[in-house]
Order: C-alpha cells, then structure tokens, then sequence
C-alpha cells in the first residue's frame, strides 16, 4: 500500500497549534535548519513501515523535492516518493488541487475537509485529520489497515 501525508497544517505547523516532535538528528538539524514535525509521526512512520507500506508527502507547497526529503530525514523518516505543486502540475491525470491515483497512492492524509470533498468527487480516499486532531495517529492506522 502506498500513502501520503499532506505537510502544512498536517506535519507542519501552519497558524495551528500542535505538539511537535524533536529532530533524531538535532546537530544536522541546527546546521540544516527546517520546520519540526508533529509529535508522533515517527513512530507512526515506523509502524506504516513494518507493515510494508509506502510513506510518500504530497503537498501544494512549492517546497523542494530535496528540502522536503531533508526535512523527514532529520526527524528519521525515509520517504518513498514526494510529489510536490510543481510535480503535481507536470503529472496530475485529472485538474484538482490533489489527485493521488495519478502517482499510484491510495490513501491521502490530510487536513483539508475541501480535499475530501475533491476526493469523492474523483474517486480517491482522503482521510482528514485536523490540526486539534490528538488521536491523529491511531485514525492514520485504523484507516490503512481497513485498506
């Protein structure tokens, strides 16, 4: 299974308030600098990966396929694939401001009640976690694992 997270307001903290999670490599992360993630995306991450699922981000931000990339790695979170709003415009099979069949994702995780809706529409699943959200994480696995 692959899926993705969506970064702002999601794993980034954008004008909401959530507890983060501190970088595993705090000295590259002083020298690289970069956003923290929200608390529990690693154990998270780790748990998607002992079942053998793909972690992808899929964002409208024009954040850099490498920056992004960086950003996971300092909080020890490799990515399987990164679509980001410049791959987004290159490849998207159907216009909509996401559409994860096109990069073969099956589940989206994200904040936007408005990407939801696009989902139903194009036929994808969306599963909306909100900034307040603190169960975020057992919804993210009981989401994949009913896949």
């Amino acid at each position: 299974m692959r899926f993705a997270f969506d970064l702002d307001n999601t794993l980034i903290r954008c004008g909401h308030d959530f507890p983060l999670e501190n970088p595993q490599r705090r000295i590259w992360a002083k020298l690289l600098g970069g956003e923290r993630l929200r608390q529990g995306i690693k154990p998270l991450t780790d748990h998607c990966r002992q079942h053998g699922w793909e972690v992808w981000v899929y964002t409208t931000s024009y954040r850099s396929t490498w920056h992004i990339r960086k950003l996971l790695w300092l909080h020890g979170i490799r990515l399987d694939g990164v679509v980001n709003q410049q791959r987004h415009d290159r490849e998207a099979r159907v216009r909509c401001t996401k559409h994860p069949p096109s990069f073969g994702i099956d589940l989206l995780v994200d904040d936007s009640e408005g990407v939801r809706i696009e989902g139903e529409r194009h036929g994808f699943r969306v599963l909306v976690v909100g900034p307040e959200d603190t169960q975020w994480t057992e919804k993210v696995k009981a989401a994949l694992e009913s896949h």
